[in-house]
Formats: C-alpha cells, sequence, structure tokens
C-alpha cells in the first residue's frame, strides 16, 4: 500500500498517525504543495478530487480520509481500531461523521470569526466534552475515531479554540499528542539556511 499525503494537514496526519502508531506496511509518500502533484493528469486518475490523502492498494485507489482510516484498520484487525458488531461500528461512524462536518464547521466558524462561531464551538465541544466524561478516550478505548479528530484539536486552529471550560477534552487531547503516531506526525517546518 502506498500513501500519498500532504502531511501538515489534519486529513492527512490523521492517516499518518494510524498508520506510525501501528508501523503499518503503508510507504508514506509526502507531497509538497508547491509540486503540484495532486494535479497530475496521473494522479486526477486515481482521485479526481485532486486532494490529500489518497491510498492506493494495488489497483484499488481510496480517497477521503475517513474512509482510509476505516479501510486501514479493516484490512489491519489486529490494530482493534475499528469494531464489527453493528451498534459499536455504527458509533464509530457516528464520530466520524460529527468530525467530518460538525467539528469542521465550528473550528473553520471560529477561524473565520463568523457569528455563529460561539454557538458552534460550544455545542460541539460541550457534547465532546460529555462524551470524554470517565473515559479516556472517545470509545472508552482508543479507536480511530481519535486519530480523526485529535489532529483537528491539535492543529494551529484548533489551538486557538479556549478550552478552558472543556477539561475533559483537554486531557483527552493531551493523551492523543502522547500516542506514538500522533507525536511522529507533528508538522516542523523547514528550516531555512
Amino acid at each position: 500500500m502506498k500513501l500519498y499525503s500532504l502531511s501538515p494537514t489534519p486529513n492527512n496526519r490523521k492517516v499518518e498517525a494510524l498508520i506510525k502508531h501501528f508501523d503499518l506496511p503503508v510507504t508514506i509518500h509526502s507531497m509538497g504543495f508547491k509540486d503540484r502533484e495532486t494535479s497530475s493528469v496521473d494522479y486526477l486518475r486515481m482521485n479526481p478530487m485532486g486532494k490529500a490523502p489518497l491510498l492506493v492498494d494495488g489497483e484499488f485507489w481510496l480517497w477521503e480520509s475517513n474512509a482510509i482510516l476505516c479501510y486501514l484498520a479493516a484490512t489491519h484487525p489486529e490494530t482493534e481500531m475499528l469494531p464489527t458488531d453493528p451498534q459499536s461500528r455504527a458509533d464509530c461512524d457516528r464520530w466520524l461523521y460529527w468530525q467530518a462536518f460538525h467539528l469542521l464547521n465550528a473550528i473553520v466558524a471560529n477561524k473565520d470569526k463568523s457569528t455563529r462561531a460561539d454557538k458552534d464551538v460550544r455545542l460541539n465541544f460541550t457534547v465532546l466534552n460529555n462524551q470524554l466524561q470517565n473515559r479516556d478516550f472517545v470509545r472508552d478505548a482508543l479507536s480511530i475515531v481519535d486519530f480523526a479528530i485529535a489532529p483537528y484539536l491539535l492543529g494551529r486552529h484548533g489551538k486557538a479554540i479556549d478550552l478552558s471550560d472543556y477539561g475533559n477534552v483537554a486531557a483527552w487531547l493531551e493523551r492523543c499528542a502522547g500516542l506514538k503516531g500522533m507525536a511522529a506526525t507533528v508538522f516542523r517546518p523547514p528550516v531555512n539556511p
């Protein structure tokens, strides 16, 4: 398997973090923004969205970061990152959809200083904070849900949100930041000589 990635973004980081946390046999091809590799004919053939990440597994091409997380967890069941019983799987899917829509919109609204930002942040962070009450991770045990959500809150725009009213979220983020895969994917800009 090969992952095409633009490392500094949360969608790419979440997949790289899972791969590195479990030492999955996936080659990571880091692309640069300046290279515009995502605009090449070959890349667009595999991913018509022209974005990253993209996972290539033989002749199977998969784009959308949460779909990639699910695929990696399903093809590596030894990680125990994706539940197999219908209710637990539905709960996992709920949090993945929540991250992709509600959490992302709250972070964007906050970044853009939208008039709805305070309401969106308060609602979504209260939901997450309540979910983390007496839990180490979102679904009790570590799962792809944590890998999907944490990079957004560990990134620049997520860090701009005041977590002082959300102690459970702050403690969970510290645990996530200490995970092997998250620590290995902290973006460090290149140093100019």
